[in-house]
């Protein structure tokens, strides 16, 4: 990975504090950015489940009697709600992985 070096970052990956390559890691803090933390890959997980669940139900939609159909619809319009407020969650956790490397 080639890092760009401005003016600006001197020496360093980026704009924050941390301008070496952390010696236990071998990361940069441009690196560090990438990596999840625990409660990010939960909330991942589950907004992956729940896409794949509301994958189901638009075949399930397309392919049912009336019936079936409306209490789907129902069900889809629920795993919305769900995801929105899971990507509510993801959002904070970013922030506070953000915040734990120092960069908030």
């Amino acid at each position: 990975m080639e890092n760009y070096h401005s003016d600006d970052y001197a020496a360093g990956c980026c704009a924050c504090e941390d301008k070496t390559l952390e010696a236990a890691t071998g990361l940069t803090c441009a690196d560090k950015k990438n990596i999840f933390t625990r409660r990010e890959q939960e909330v991942l997980g589950k907004i992956r489940e729940a896409s794949r669940l509301a994958g189901a139900l638009k075949d399930e939609i397309r392919q049912t009697d009336e019936r079936r159909r409306e209490a789907a619809l129902l069900e889809l319009g629920h795993l919305r709600q769900i995801r929105g407020e899971l990507e509510q969650e993801r959002l904070a956790a970013a922030e506070e992985r953000m915040r734990m490397l120092g960069h908030l």
